[in-house]
C-alpha cells in the first residue's frame, strides 16, 4: 500500500501517548501573532467578546437563558466509569503467539538543524503572515488564479463547472496547466486541452486527454512582510531577530525530535509484528472497529454536506487500501493486547482519566466530546501501545542514524516491500507471515 505514510500522518494524531512528550508542549513562537488555529483552541478558558475570562465558578448559558453552576457541569460532562483493560482484545493469546523480541534492530534518526532549516521555516511564516491583493496585472509565476474550471475527461460526459484556484508554480494540474494560465488576467476565457501522462497524481486523467474550460475570476498577488526588526517585533513578539530564530531553532529541534520518537516507535512495531506468529482469526468486531479506525483519519477532512469517499478520492485511497490498512491495525491490536496480558502491563482509570482530560484541554475540547470523538477503543489502546513499547524499547537494539533524505527514502522502500510481501490475514483463513 504506497499511501500508508498519508495515513500514517493522518492518524499521528490519535496515537498521542506514543510520542513522549506532554500534550502542554506547544510551539516555541506561541507568543507570536502567526499562531495556528489549533494553538487557538488551546486555551483553557474562553474569553468573552470584550477579551476578559469568564467567571469560572459562574457563567451564563446564553442561549436558554440559563444560569449553569461551573460544579455541576463539570460533574455532567466527568467520563463515565471505566476498566481499561475491558477494552484490549480479551484472551488475544488465543490468536497471537509472541515472539523473542530481545535485540530486535530499531533505526531512531537524528536531525541536525540548519541556519537554512530556520530560514526556511521563517519563510513559512512570513507566508502565512502574507495577505492577497488583486491585481491588474496579466498573472505570472507566485500569483493565486481564481477560475470557474470545467475539465472534461475524454470519453466522459460534460463535467459541470467549479471554483477552484491554483498558485502559479505550484503545478497542482501539470506544469502546461500553469503555463496555460500565466499571462491571463480577470475576465479571460480559455478553452484548450492536455493529454497527460500516467504520472499525474490524478488518477482519472492519467494517460487520458483533459478538455478545459477556464473563466478567470481574480488573480491575486501575495503581500509579504519584509523580515526585518519590525517585522520581528510586531508579529512574533520577541526583540530582535536574535532571539526569534533561537525560538524557532528551539521549535525545530523539538518537532524533529517528535518526530524521530514517532519513526522509531513504528520501526519498532514493525519489527515486533515480523516475529509474530498470528493464526489468522481474530474476534469478529474487531475488523470493524479497525476498519473505522482506519477511516477517521480521512473523515476529519471531510466538509459539510461531503462524504468521506470524496476524501479518499482526493487522497487516492481505495476501499482495498482500507481493508489493508484495518488487518494491520487488526494484528497492531492483537499484538499489544498479547504482550500486556504476557506481561502483566496495566493501565489505571485514574492514568486514563487524566490523559484523556490532559488531551481534551490541548485539543479545545470537553473530555466527554473528546472521548466520544476518538473512541475509548482507540485511546485505551494508545496508552497501552506507549507503556508497551517503552518496555520493548529497552530490550531492543536502538542505532542512531544521522538523517539524510536519500537514506530515508531507501528504508521506505524496503518497508514498502516488506510490507507488500506480507501475508495479511483474511478472516476465517490462516496465517499471517512470520
Amino acid at each position: 500500500m504506497k499511501k500508508r505514510y498519508v495515513f500514517a500522518a493522518l492518524a499521528a494524531m490519535t496515537v498521542f501517548a506514543g510520542c513522549g512528550d506532554n500534550a502542554s508542549q506547544q510551539k516555541n513562537t506561541d507568543n507570536t501573532t502567526q499562531e495556528s488555529t489549533a494553538e487557538d483552541d488551546l486555551t483553557a478558558a474562553d474569553p468573552d467578546e470584550d477579551g476578559e475570562e469568564l467567571d469560572p465558578e459562574f457563567s451564563q448559558d446564553v442561549e436558554n437563558n440559563e444560569v449553569i453552576d461551573a460544579d455541576d457541569a463539570e460533574e455532567e460532562a466527568a467520563l463515565d466509569p471505566i476498566t481499561p483493560s475491558e477494552y484490549l482484545v480479551q484472551n488475544a493469546s488465543d490468536y497471537v503467539t509472541l515472539g523473542d523480541y530481545d535485540g530486535v534492530e530499531v533505526t531512531r534518526y537524528t536531525y541536525e538543524i540548519t541556519d537554512d532549516m530556520v530560514q526556511d521555516e521563517i519563510q513559512e511564516e512570513l507566508a502565512d503572515a502574507s495577505d492577497e491583493q488583486s491585481t491588474n496585472a496579466p498573472s505570472e509565476d507566485g500569483n493565486i488564479v481564481y477560475m470557474n474550471l470545467t475539465a472534461t475527461v475524454e470519453g466522459e460526459e460534460a463535467a459541470e463547472p467549479e471554483e477552484t484556484f491554483i498558485t502559479l508554480g505550484q503545478e497542482e494540474f501539470g506544469a502546461e496547466f500553469d503555463q496555460k494560465l500565466t499571462g491571463v488576467s480577470t475576465g479571460d476565457k480559455l478553452d484548450f486541452s492536455i493529454t497527460y501522462g500516467d504520472d499525474t497524481w490524478q488518477e482519472d486523467w492519467q494517460g487520458k486527454t483533459v478538455d478545459f474550460s477556464v473563466e478567470i475570476t481574480d488573480v491575486t498577488a501575495s503581500n509579504t512582510p519584509e523580515y526585518d526588526e519590525d517585522y520581528v517585533k510586531n508579529y512574533t513578539g520577541y526583540d530582535t531577530k536574535e532571539e526569534y530564530e533561537a525560538s524557532v531553532k528551539e521549535y525545530l529541534e523539538q518537532s524533529y525530535e517528535e518526530q524521530s520518537t514517532y519513526d522509531e516507535t513504528e520501526d519498532l512495531i514493525s519489527a515486533c509484528l515480523a516475529r509474530t506468529e498470528f493464526t489468522g482469526e481474530y474476534p469478529d468486531d474487531l475488523f470493524e472497529a479497525c476498519r473505522e479506525e482506519a477511516l477517521s483519519g480521512y473523515s476529519m477532512f471531510v466538509e459539510e454536506d461531503g462524504d468521506v469517499n470524496d476524501v479518499l478520492d482526493m487522497f487516492g485511497v481505495t476501499e482495498d487500501d482500507i481493508a489493508e490498512e484495518a488487518k494491520n491495525l487488526v494484528n497492531r491490536r492483537l499484538f499489544i493486547s498479547a504482550y500486556a496480558e504476557a506481561n502483566n502491563i496495566e493501565v489505571t482509570e485514574d492514568e486514563y482519566v487524566n490523559y484523556v482530560n490532559e488531551y481534551a484541554d490541548y485539543y479545545g475540547e470537553s473530555p466527554a466530546d473528546f472521548e466520544t470523538l476518538y473512541t475509548r477503543e482507540t485511546l485505551v489502546n494508545a496508552l497501552y501501545e506507549s507503556k508497551v513499547t517503552e518496555l520493548l524499547l529497552e530490550k531492543a537494539n536502538v542505532t542512531e542514524t544521522p538523517y539524510t533524505p536519500e537514506e530515508y527514502d531507501e528504508e521506505e522502500s524496503k518497508e514498502d516491500d516488506t510490507l507488500d510481501d506480507l501475508e495479511i490475514v483474511e478472516e476465517g483463513e490462516e496465517g499471517v507471515a512470520e
